[in-house]
C-alpha cells in the first residue's frame, strides 16, 4: 500500500503542470493508482455500457512508469490496458494491453486468451470498479487536454536534471613576464 506522503511530490508536480490547461477542451482523469514509479488514470467520462443494464461497464486505463523494466536502466512508459468491470459481482478482466515508450512507440501487444472474471481485490482494480461503476471520485484528478499530456506530465515529472558538475576554482594563469624589447630607431 503506498503512502500519501510518498505520492504527494508527484502529484503535485503533476497537477502544477497540467492544471494549466486551459478549462475549455480539458478533461479530468481520475487517478487509480499511484505510487513513486508509476501513476494509473482513468478517463470516467469514456466508460461504455456493455449491456442494457449497464451491470458489465468497459474502460480504458492507462499506466504511466518511471521505468518500463525492473531492475534495469529507466526506460519510462506507459501501458494502455482495457478492462471490464461487472458491476453486480465487483469482478474485473483485462481484454487487451499495449505497451508503449516514452517516445509512444509500441514495445508490446497482448489480447487476453482468458475471459475469466476476476475479484477486484487490489486496491487499483477496485478503485477503477467503483470508478466505472459508481462514479467515484478516485485517488484524485488530473485536468488535461488528452492523456498524452498526462503522460508527458508525469514523465517531464521524473526526469531528473542533468546535476551540473562540483564547482571547481581554478588557478589564474600565471603572469607573463614582459619582454625586454629594444627601443626602435630611429631612421636616418
Amino acid at each position: 500500500m503506498t503512502s500519501h506522503a510518498r505520492r504527494g511530490p508527484i502529484a503535485i508536480a503533476v497537477c502544477a503542470a497540467l492544471l494549466g490547461a486551459p478549462a475549455a477542451g480539458a478533461a479530468v482523469y481520475t487517478v487509480i493508482g499511484s505510487g513513486p514509479d508509476a501513476v494509473t488514470v482513468i478517463d470516467p467520462a469514456a466508460v461504455k455500457r456493455m449491456d442494457a443494464d449497464g451491470a458489465v461497464r468497459r474502460a480504458w486505463s492507462v499506466s504511466v512508469k518511471r521505468s518500463l523494466v525492473d531492475g534495469g536502466p529507466q526506460q519510462p512508459g506507459y501501458v494502455r490496458m482495457l478492462n471490464e468491470y461487472d458491476c453486480a459481482g465487483h469482478k474485473i478482466r483485462w481484454r487487451s494491453f499495449f505497451v508503449y515508450s516514452r517516445f509512444g512507440a509500441l514495445v508490446m501487444h497482448k489480447d487476453n486468451a482468458d475471459l475469466s472474471w476476476k475479484p477486484a481485490s487490489d486496491s487499483e482494480a477496485d478503485i477503477g470498479l467503483r470508478v466505472a461503476c459508481e462514479g467515484s471520485a478516485g485517488q484524485g484528478a488530473i485536468a488535461a487536454k488528452s492523456v498524452s499530456q498526462v503522460v508527458i506530465g508525469l514523465m517531464q515529472a521524473w526526469d531528473a536534471a542533468a546535476p551540473l558538475p562540483p564547482l571547481q576554482t581554478v588557478a589564474p594563469p600565471p603572469r607573463k613576464k614582459a619582454a625586454h624589447r629594444d627601443k626602435p630607431g630611429r631612421r636616418r
